[in-house]
């Protein structure tokens, strides 16, 4: 009798809990830490060490849904799956950069115009979605520039330089458009938090990503000295990614060197990318990240393809050029159609 007086209210209690918001919510952060925990343990070191790079533009675009309405204990993911799909987003934007610049060959301006209309609309959502990762880092981890976070471990280390990767990401398609969304002071911010990582224990990343900072600033005050230091800091950076096989590195130099319009060196990286993947294997834990690196160096390569012929790379010609005399006699074989 003095048991069973008690299970009636407590079973009222328990089935007012399952009905209430309190308990949904409860029911959600234990979920959301189920999935982060199954990511960090299984679904992550599976696919960074995929070499599909599309799986990526699926995962990221396929879970976010599922994803970031988990609440704040899910915040810890949701970099990764920003950054997979704000590249899905720039990478369309940029297919449509071609397809401008091939209307502009041919004085179709409408076609132009078009394509001009849709490469900003899928930047604008590169950007949204960049910058959604950013703040998700930014709660997870807290505001890069103030005190470095205590970071358990690898997994926690990876949300955090993908979040501020996606903080630099975020401010540059935004400034792009004309710069309405992201604060100005956000590329401060993820410097300062660029600080808090190893940079060789991340194929030399944040060194890389502190040192462009550095060339931009030297270049736009004229300060020669400062310049140079900049580059030898980019360059060495660019060994640390290439020893270990993840050359996320060479990708920001090739990415730096055209838009500084510096269409030689822009040539020389893609070929020492090339290069580089026939000498030294992609890192076997995270051969995505080199093989998207690869990725954007074959956007880069397209482009300077596309404004001297019409056409992007062709296949199996990456780290060749149009005014090779190899790249004269058989990249444009009209057997390619075939």
């Amino acid at each position: 009798m003095g048991i069973q007086k008690y299970v009636k209210p407590l079973a009222a209690v328990i089935f007012s809990l399952v009905l209430s918001g309190c308990a949904q919510h409860v029911m959600r952060d234990v979920a959301a830490s189920g999935m982060v925990g199954f990511s960090n343990d299984y679904a992550s070191p599976w696919f960074l060490a995929s070499e599909d790079t599309d799986v990526m533009c699926g995962m990221g675009e396929g879970l976010s849904a599922m994803t970031y309405p988990m609440g704040p204990n899910a915040d810890a993911l949701i970099p990764m799956l920003s950054l997979a799909a704000g590249t899905c987003a720039d990478e369309r934007s940029k297919e449509q950069e071609l397809r401008y610049i091939r209307a502009m060959r041919r004085n179709d301006t409408e076609t132009a115009q078009d394509a001009r209309t849709m490469q900003k609309r899928w930047l604008a959502l590169a950007a949204k979605r960049q910058y959604f990762g950013y703040l998700a880092g930014v709660r997870a981890w807290g505001e890069p520039g103030a005190a470095c976070p205590e970071l358990g471990d690898r997994n926690d280390q990876m949300s955090y330089l993908m979040g501020l990767l996606l903080g630099v990401q975020s401010f540059q398609s935004d400034f792009a458009l004309g710069g309405s969304m992201v604060p100005t002071d956000t590329v401060a911010k993820v410097m300062a938090g660029m600080t808090c990582l190893e940079s060789d224990d991340f194929w030399g990343l944040p060194a890389a990503v502190l040192s462009m900072t550095d060339i931009m600033l030297a270049g736009a005050g004229g300060d020669t000295v400062a310049l140079e230091i900049g580059y030898a800091k980019l360059d060495r950076a660019s060994d640390v990614g290439e020893r270990e096989g993840v050359r996320m590195v060479q990708a920001l130099q090739a990415a730096l060197y055209s838009m500084q319009g510096n269409q030689a060196l822009t040539k020389q990286v893609i070929r020492d990318h090339v290069a580089s993947k026939k000498e030294v294997p992609p890192s076997a834990q995270f051969k995505l990240m080199d093989e998207m690196s690869t990725r954007t160096i074959k956007l880069i390569s397209d482009k300077l393809w596309t404004q001297a012929t019409g056409q992007r790379t062709p296949y199996g010609k990456l780290g060749t050029f149009w005014d090779d005399k190899v790249a004269l006699d058989s990249a444009l074989d009209i057997d390619d159609l075939l």
